[in-house]
């Protein structure tokens, strides 16, 4: 079975070796490879394993979200 799924910019993506959270800033059509930016901005990366965040996914990178802007620095 061919999976057809295709990254949908801005869409939350988990990476799966990282265990890193990334919003899709690119999609390359010929490799299946995508690129993503981290959530809080920066270097993107592109990532050999990912999956589609699922709804823990979401609710654990918002907690990391809070909890970093939360720091007094």
């Amino acid at each position: 079975m061919v999976d057809d799924w295709i990254p949908q910019p801005l869409e939350l993506i988990l990476d799966v070796e990282l265990d890193r959270f990334g919003t899709v800033v690119g999609w390359d059509q010929d490799t299946r490879r995508i690129t993503l930016r981290p959530l809080a901005g920066g270097r993107t990366w592109r990532p050999v394993r990912y999956r589609r965040a699922t709804a823990t996914d979401k609710l654990r990178a918002r907690v990391s979200e809070l909890n970093r802007e939360g720091r007094p620095w």
